[in-house]
């Protein structure tokens, strides 16, 4: 594992003095009750209405609290009590779409449709992943790592390493550890039908802890392996593309070549800039496919790890309700993975490195459009827009053209000798 995080970190050093940082990915609309965010490096601050949300930080809800935020694309992302939701960081999508990581808790959304290939949101959780395709949808995930998602309007897909579930209007899916998912009937979008759910999962009904701490043990140790796999991919994949597109070296005089017709002059390069465009974005786009599938092992990896934490705590504050062998099984586990932590960040850290190169190469190129990502300034725009439409939200920022210009004051004339 030491020898794993030095070559992990294979891009953060170089970059880490030009990395503009994740980029905001909404902002919240509501707060009602207590609400805390935490920010990307460790920092926890009030949720507050009008503060912007960047990619990687989390929000956490309290038993009275929920929080509603608008996401870039006008998509609304509703955090009910007692939950935990990470903002991913979209710029490791190959289209720049957002995507939420549910630790623990319950979510409502409506998402934007999108046109393409590509989901319009994903919602991630530890034990699945759900695919939206322009939908409005529930998702709870409880402490034990169950996962329910339910249908309200439009389709989701429900996606692990046991199988995968198409969800349609009106219905509902549940999955769980090495449990591929599974229809569950009709959706409801009443409150007990979410709340019996996560009860019938809370850390306090469990009869058997040691069993599930093994299976979360065992979660971990996998998508360790999985995340090893996901980096080593990537890094050779583009560290191949590097070698296919070095960085332009000066021109060097050359002999006056014989000249094209005007024609030629004019569609030739025009039609091979073009080719080479289109080709180059393939191949980008698999390395952002490439790179959202280490996010997404990352992620399992840091949700995994933070409901065996959990665990943890439950045994440390309530050492009475266990027994000396189930305390001892629980022990044993947790020590197979303490370094998970470190490894978590050091991911995190190298993940954003990753995304820092790839939206380089995507400007480099000129690509943006083809990929379908929404350049910068253009989601800088949206949500200023937002903000705007949010009562007491903090004020826009002005356009640069709305800034009154200086007033120089005159030059005095040199008197002539």
């Amino acid at each position: 594992m030491i020898v794993w995080l030095v070559t992990l970190s294979w891009a953060g050093s170089a970059l880490a003095a030009q990395d503009a940082g994740p980029l905001a990915e909404g902002a919240i609309a509501q707060v009602k009750g207590q609400a805390v965010v935490l920010g990307g490096s460790g920092q926890t601050r009030p949720a507050k209405v009008g503060e912007i949300l960047r990619g990687g930080e989390i929000i956490e809800t309290k038993a009275d609290g929920q929080i509603r935020a608008i996401l870039v694309d006008k998509s609304v992302l509703e955090v009910r009590p007692n939950s935990r939701v990470q903002i991913n960081d979209s710029r490791l999508n190959p289209r720049g779409v957002s995507s939420v990581l549910v630790y623990v808790g319950w979510i409502w959304t409506k998402v934007t449709a999108r046109p393409g290939p590509d989901y319009a949101f994903e919602i991630e959780a530890p034990t699945t992943v759900a695919g939206v395709r322009g939908t409005e949808l529930e998702a709870a995930v409880a402490e034990d790592g169950s996962a329910r998602v339910g249908v309200s309007e439009g389709r989701a897909v429900m996606e692990n390493e046991e199988g995968s579930l198409s969800l349609g209007e009106g219905q509902s899916g549940e999955a769980g550890y090495k449990l591929a998912p599974v229809s569950k009937g009709s959706y409801s979008a009443a409150a007990d039908f979410w709340l019996k759910f996560l009860q019938a999962h809370h850390l306090a009904e469990f009869s058997e802890i040691e069993v599930f701490i093994v299976k979360v043990v065992a979660a971990l140790l996998d998508t360790r392996a999985e995340l090893l796999k996901d980096d080593a991919e990537f890094r050779q994949d583009y560290q191949q593309f590097e070698r296919k597109h070095p960085k332009p070296a000066e021109p060097a005089p050359a002999a006056q070549p014989e000249m094209p017709s005007a024609k030629q002059a004019e569609e030739k390069p025009e039609a091979e800039a073009l080719k080479e465009r289109a080709a180059t974005a393939t191949e980008l786009r698999q390395l952002f496919l490439k790179a959202r599938a280490t996010q997404k092992a990352a992620n399992r990896l840091g949700s995994n790890y933070y409901l065996a934490e959990r665990v943890r705590a439950a045994v440390a504050g309530e050492p009475g309700r266990f027994s000396p062998a189930q305390a001892q099984t629980i022990s044993a586990n947790l020590v197979k993975v303490k370094d998970v932590s470190q490894l978590h960040q050091q991911s995190r850290a190298t993940l954003n490195a990753v995304a820092t190169v790839l939206e380089r190469q995507v400007g480099r190129y000129g690509v943006a459009a083809t990929l379908g990502r929404v350049p910068s300034l253009e989601r800088n725009a949206q949500i200023q827009q937002i903000l705007r439409q949010i009562p007491g939200a903090m004020p826009a920022m002005p356009s640069p053209q709305s800034f009154p210009k200086p007033v120089m004051p005159p030059v005095p004339r040199p008197r002539m000798p």
